[in-house]
């Protein structure tokens, strides 16, 4: 059996302008109806090549910019590639940009016909998937309200849900499995597992390296346009993050130069982690907590050059570095403001479920694409969750036992 994606050398030119070009039509009329310069061709992909077979996922990993929006959208269509071939054996579906396809002020019942319509199926094979699509998305007491009502995670959903009714055999993902909380998570990846047993053969463009190595096959690293890397997932993830890890190695300063020589601890240092502070439920800073206690992580960050664009992340972890919880800012959607001067961050966990234990904080500061890291701190704090010892496993959950005699079996039986 034949793949059922084959990219060949695939490549795409996009027009760069200069800063000489004509950018209106006034000033164009007044150049004498022509530009001044030649323009020049950026190509933001270019010699790349591979196979997806059926039932096979496929990661694609790269910083931003390095062409992996531009493959997906030749993939599905969108764009018509300069160099090279596309080969599929059937229709390519994809969940691309899912809100882009919602009308406003039509119902989510209306656009779960519009959006079925668009993405191949029958006007009555939609009517006939309606109420599992209104299901899947959990939308049942909204279904008729207009979508300009909706917040962004129904409108998600509601993408999603239909997305996933087509029966798709070659799908395309863009970014969109972290829609809605971690149940529906897991049954969105739960639907993608099945379309994989059927045979369905799936490319997953992410940042969430964890998932690629995780749940693809293999994985395809592309860098500036070009194929940088590819082969099993898990490897594939691995030179990835070496890459960049690499990168940060070569942009911390020398010893001497550093912020701190607390070990294990790096980065450009172009803005650090000057404190960081535990704080417990009374507002105090502490070493402990009890578990499932509420508690708070205070960092103050200074830059040592104005940032405009940048990310914190906080992980809590075993002593053995294994990563209980890791929370960051890109993550959670939170816009930091540009750093100009010392800043006080405050992360709240309402509850830290965790068994009673000693664990280290990591704190990070990182570029703004997560290309490298302006400061990384292992172990900048440690923390005691205090309680009884003695069970096993990580999380401390709320739970009660009841236990009623009188209901119990007798083991009493009528013949």
């Amino acid at each position: 059996m034949g793949p059922a994606l084959h990219v060949a050398d695939l490549g795409k030119a996009f027009r760069h302008r200069t800063g000489q070009e004509p950018r209106s039509f006034r000033r164009w009329v007044e150049n004498g109806f022509g530009r001044t310069t030649t323009s020049e061709r950026f190509w933001a992909l270019r010699h790349v090549s591979f196979d997806v077979a059926p039932g096979e996922m496929l990661g694609v990993i790269g910083r931003n910019g390095a062409g992996k929006s531009t493959l997906l959208r030749l993939m599905g269509g969108v764009m018509r590639p300069d160099e090279g071939r596309i080969e599929t054996s059937a229709p390519v579906n994809g969940l691309l940009e899912l809100n882009t396809g919602m009308h406003p002020d039509l119902t989510g019942r209306e656009n779960i016909i519009v959006n079925g319509v668009l993405a191949g199926l029958l006007r009555k094979e939609v009517e006939e998937r309606v109420d599992r699509i209104i299901d899947f998305a959990e939308l049942a007491n909204f279904i008729d309200d207009p979508v300009r009502t909706y917040s962004s995670g129904m409108r998600l959903r509601l993408g999603f849900a239909v997305a996933v009714h087509v029966d798709p055999k070659i799908l395309l993902i863009d970014e969109v499995l972290a829609v809605g909380d971690l149940a529906f998570q897991q049954k969105c990846l739960a639907r993608i597992e099945e379309f994989r047993a059927r045979g369905c053969a799936i490319v997953l463009i992410s940042h969430e390296l964890e998932q690629v190595a995780t749940r693809c096959d293999r994985a395809i690293w592309l860098a500036h346009g070009e194929l940088r890397g590819s082969g099993d997932a898990p490897t594939t993830v691995e030179a990835y993050i070496g890459s960049m890890r690499a990168e940060t190695l070569q942009r911390t300063p020398d010893p001497a130069e550093a912020v701190s020589e607390d070990a294990g601890r790096y980065g450009a240092r172009e803005i650090y982690v000057s404190a960081i502070e535990v704080i417990d439920r009374h507002g105090l800073p502490a070493t402990g907590i009890g578990a499932g206690e509420p508690v708070t992580f205070r960092l103050t960050v200074n830059p040592q050059e104005e940032k405009q664009a940048w990310h914190v992340s906080v992980a809590v972890a075993r002593e053995d570095g294994t990563v209980l919880l890791d929370l960051n800012s890109g993550a959670d959607g939170i816009v930091l403001p540009p750093l100009t001067r010392e800043c006080r961050i405050d992360l709240q966990v309402e509850r830290l479920d965790l068994l009673p234990g000693d664990y280290r904080i990591d704190v990070g500061l990182w570029q703004y694409d997560w290309d490298y890291a302006y400061d990384y701190f292992p172990s900048a704090a440690h923390l005691t969750v205090a309680g009884e010892r003695g069970r096993q496993g990580i999380l401390h959950i709320p739970h009660h036992w009841r236990i009623d005699q009188e209901a119990a079996p007798t083991g009493e039986r009528n013949e």
